[in-house]
């Protein structure tokens, strides 16, 4: 079983252990695709208010565990269990989509999916509804308490707006909006339902420099100002490094690392897995011991085994779901930490 290499005393992976404040977890989850492995008995263990990565090269499993954690995937083994804040433990495993975005998790998605042709209040007002609780007769007959909760819902839509940067495009249709901004606004749709625990799959991809360091600074407030723990899949590793906590890392679906990110960048594991071959001593000793992890394009659909051609129907947040491809289905090349590409004979 892989271990966690932070600092301090060693707990299985996934396991609560002492005094660990755990608000997410998984034990020996696998997934399989026909004869296919996508996931290799993983474990996971989040802590309540981190920000937790998952990295790994493409088509190492990191959205397959995603899907896995939210009910788009049944794994055929294993354990997944949502810790809340108040309330017994609730296991996700086999769960529908909707019942685990009810319970407090919510996603966003490599390929963006939003309304494109309602306006940004509305795709955002669709997913606070979520939560109303007046009933249908209420609704329909237009109670008190059914007004009460449309005005709530109404100034939640424009209070998480006004918090990832749209309020000025509040009455823009969404697919008018910059690729940036359909991203923000996607962060907002899943913000809406009220989520414990958010899970981010690769927001970074297709954004430019500018969008990226405002995503950074979003990620942060989200978890400091919001209280809500953030686990993130992302290619862009000056991302991960800078706004992550822990970072694990998934290799041909199994869990080869988890520690914090200079750590990760250090452990030989990781290091054969990004360049294809241990690194000679030389050239890990460069940069005082750090291997600088190279960005992969993204979004590039890896789900496992059949991800970038199953079709498989996927949910977000607010249950709304369709049919997910990936975008080339193939896999770019690495460089490695002096910005060469591997031989190869490295076994890129």
């Amino acid at each position: 079983m892989t271990t966690d290499v932070t600092k301090g005393a060693v707990a299985p992976a996934g396991g609560s252990g002492a005094g660990v404040d755990n608000v997410l977890e998984a034990s020996g989850v696998t997934l399989r695709f026909g004869g296919l492995t996508s996931l290799d008995s993983v474990d996971l263990g989040m802590r309540r208010g981190e920000v937790l990565a998952v990295i790994g090269p493409n088509g190492a499993g990191k959205t397959s565990l995603f899907n896995s954690l939210t009910g788009v995937y049944k794994p055929q083994e294993g354990r997944i269990t949502f810790l809340p804040k108040d309330g017994d433990n609730k296991e996700l495993l086999g769960a529908k989509p909707h019942i685990v975005n009810r319970l407090g998790l919510a996603r966003t998605f490599q390929n963006i999916r939003l309304f494109s042709a309602l306006t940004a209040l509305e795709n955002v007002k669709i997913a606070a509804e979520t939560r109303l609780k007046a009933g249908p007769v209420s609704i329909m007959l237009g109670l008190p308490n059914a007004r009460r909760a449309e005005r709530e819902s109404d100034e939640r839509a424009h209070r998480l707006l006004k918090f990832v940067g749209l309020e000025s495009k509040l009455n823009e249709i969404a697919g008018s909006l910059s690729y940036g901004d359909q991203r923000s606004l996607e962060i907002a749709r899943a913000l809406a339902t009220d989520p414990q625990v958010l899970l981010l799959d690769e927001p970074a991809a297709g954004t430019n420099p500018t969008e990226k360091l405002e995503l950074e600074q979003l990620i942060r407030r989200i978890n400091s100002e919001l209280g809500v723990s953030v686990l993130l899949i992302e290619h862009d590793m000056r991302l991960v490094m800078s706004v992550a906590d822990r970072v694990m890392v998934l290799n041909f679906g199994r869990k080869i690392a988890e520690g914090t990110p200079s750590e990760v960048q250090q452990h030989p594991a990781v290091i054969e897995a990004y360049l294809g071959a241990s690194a000679p001593e030389e050239e890990v000793a460069a940069g005082a011991g750090q291997v600088v992890i190279a960005e992969q394009p993204g979004p590039v659909d890896e789900s496992g085994a059949n991800d970038g051609d199953s079709g498989a129907n996927e949910a977000s947040s607010d249950g709304e779901s369709s049919d997910e491809a990936s975008s080339d289905g193939e896999s770019s090349d690495e460089t490695a930490p002096d910005g060469s590409a591997p031989d190869e004979e490295s076994g890129k």
